[in-house]
């Protein structure tokens, strides 16, 4: 199926390893996914799980990721804030307008970039960043387009219009809502760092020593992770887990379209990482 020996293997979180419940803020842990966890262990593979989510910095996921039963080594959760903060620092941007929640104005700080908030009568900026935010308003919304109109290129971690969530039900992608608020107002396309664009995979480089093509993606949207990892020569895996069933995953074009499609990670191992 696919010509590489697999060297590292990058998991979804929503959909695909877990659900979220918005109102507790807690994961439950979807079928078979803490096996795959273990079995890709056993068998010596670096795991990554790379959400497209902006809820919180890195570091938040770890605990409440564990009390689902799935553990994952330090550093090897990656959100497209994360993955935003460290390209706009290698871009020479030492001060931005953040419009998101602490999921990504941590990173950014933590990046050593200075976080302009979005008011009314903020400084001028030369790029805009937004990210999940459970509460905004008009003038945090027209402050950024504003800071466009006055020359910042706009960009977002994440630009996808929904998620899966628990229950069975779609959340809403706020940073994308914002997104297109944004370039209908100004004209400006939103550049985005997070899925489908493969910017995070060199992350996933450089902690794993795995090259795109040496590893597994492993997600439930083809039109993010899987997309994402066609694009970078990966070998893509689609779980009918999370916001789309195999009929969604089949009607993708084929140069971007999941190898393998399954129900769940039940038998995840037996399936791809069999000796």
């Amino acid at each position: 199926m696919h010509p590489h020996k697999i060297k590292a293997v990058v998991f979804d979180i929503d959909g695909t390893l877990a659900m979220l419940d918005k109102e507790t803020g807690r994961y439950t842990a979807l079928p078979g996914a803490v096996q795959a966890l273990a079995e890709c262990r056993a068998q010596g593979l670096p795991v990554v799980a790379y959400t497209n989510g902006t809820f919180f910095p890195p570091a938040h996921y770890y605990p409440i990721l564990a009390e689902a039963g799935l553990t994952l080594d330090s550093g090897h959760i990656l959100t497209p804030a994360a993955v935003a903060a460290r390209a706009l620092k290698a871009m020479g941007y030492t001060r931005i307008m953040v419009m998101g929640a602490e999921g990504t104005t941590v990173p950014v700080a933590e990046a050593g970039i200075e976080i302009i908030a979005p008011t009314k009568h903020a400084p001028k900026v030369d790029a805009v960043l937004l990210g999940w935010c459970k509460d905004f308003n008009a003038e945090q919304v027209e402050a950024v387009v504003q800071a466009v109109w006055d020359g910042a290129k706009p960009y977002a971690g994440s630009v996808a219009p929904y998620f899966a969530g628990a229950g069975g039900k779609r959340l809403l992608g706020i940073s994308g809502a914002i997104a297109a608020a944004l370039t209908n107002a100004t004209g400006v396309p939103v550049t985005v760092f997070g899925k489908p664009e493969p910017a995070g995979l060199g992350i996933v480089s450089a902690l794993t020593g795995a090259r795109p093509e040496e590893m597994v993606i492993v997600g439930d949207d083809p039109k993010l992770e899987i997309r994402m990892g066609r694009k970078a020569g990966a070998l893509c895996v689609g779980v009918t887990t999370g916001v789309v069933d195999a009929a969604g995953f089949a009607s993708q074009p084929e140069e971007i379209r999941a190898q393998l499609v399954l129900p769940s990670l039940d038998g995840f191992a037996a399936r791809l990482l069999t000796p």
